[in-house]
């Protein structure tokens, strides 16, 4: 079974694509990521290089990494509650108000129709009765 691939189009906007795809993108992310390993590692060796109690160190600083992101998690937890209860609301209400919408739409559609014939009349006689009378003097 053959492997499907996508043609790739020798455009020389499509080169100029890849060529900034790889120098603006995947460049800064590649040495974003080399930097904070190299960070990291520089502060590893600078926290076991004097300190006997490393471990202690270690559990309060992932205690501290684990804080906010427990507090985002209920953040968010919070909201997808709230979220689905607004919806469960919402779909409880909709089809009442929706089918008041309805008709109210279309009784307004009703009225706007008899009233610009209502304007519009007037305005026809007068032309049919110009147009009439013009021809008769012709």
């Amino acid at each position: 079974m053959e492997k499907f691939s996508l043609p790739r189009p020798e455009r020389e906007s499509y080169l100029k694509h890849r060529r900034d795809v790889n120098r603006q993108i995947i460049f800064p992310i590649l040495l974003a990521t080399l930097l904070a390993v190299g960070l990291a590692t520089l502060s590893g060796f600078a926290a076991t290089k004097n300190s006997p109690s490393v471990s202690l160190w270690a559990d309060i600083s992932i205690i501290w990494l684990i804080i906010p992101i427990m507090v985002l998690a209920i953040v968010i937890m919070a909201a997808v509650i709230a979220l689905a209860y607004g919806l469960n609301r919402l779909l409880k209400i909709t089809p009442r108000y929706t089918g008041l919408a309805q008709y109210y739409t279309f009784w307004f559609s009703a009225e706007v129709t008899i009233w610009t014939n209502k304007l519009v009349q007037p305005v026809l006689l007068i032309k049919s009765w110009i147009g009439t009378i013009s021809k008769h003097e012709e």
